[in-house]
């Protein structure tokens, strides 16, 4: 059983970390090409919402050609809790297109502080990805450090194709 949910804790960390990659390349991507609000706001939930639907399909697929049947309505469930972890990629990039679509702040500072959010995000899960792994000290800094690169890298390569 351990096993068990220790390798859905590594599902949850690895959608958890993979949303926030894409959600970070599409904001990046994003942000030089739209002006308004509402579009802004409909391409994350647009992207969301592909990306946790092909996940959670590919992911049903997989379970059922490993499982050689038909999935359990609890492995359904864990299949879908497993993935849910891609939309928390969303919640404060949604909050902060929100107040621009009140005026409480302008749609270019609430790309720049999405950004922002995103790559802390990574670096934060790098980080208790590597306590989680036992890493102490410089590893666990290294670990969030690696993560939160991986979002620098994808904003600087879309910043270089624009």
């Amino acid at each position: 059983m351990a096993e068990v949910d220790s390798r859905h804790r590594a599902e949850r960390l690895s959608h958890a970390l993979y949303g926030l990659i894409i959600i970070t390349a599409t904001l990046a991507a994003e942000r030089t090409h739209v002006e308004e609000v509402g579009e802004a706001f409909a391409l994350l939930m647009t992207t969301a919402l592909v990306l946790v639907l092909a996940h959670t399909y590919s992911a049903f697929m997989a379970e059922r050609a490993v499982e050689e049947k038909p999935l359990t309505a609890v492995a359904k469930r864990l299949v879908v809790a497993d993935n849910l972890p891609v939309l928390s990629a969303i919640v404060v990039p949604s909050a902060l297109f929100l107040l621009a679509g009140i005026g409480w702040i302008e749609l270019s500072v609430a790309f720049g502080l999405s950004i922002g959010f995103t790559m802390a995000a990574l670096f934060a899960l790098g980080m208790y990805e590597a306590h989680m792994a036992g890493m102490r000290g410089f590893q666990k800094l290294v670990g969030g450090v690696s993560a939160a690169a991986i979002g620098v890298l994808i904003v600087g390569i879309e910043a270089f194709l624009d």
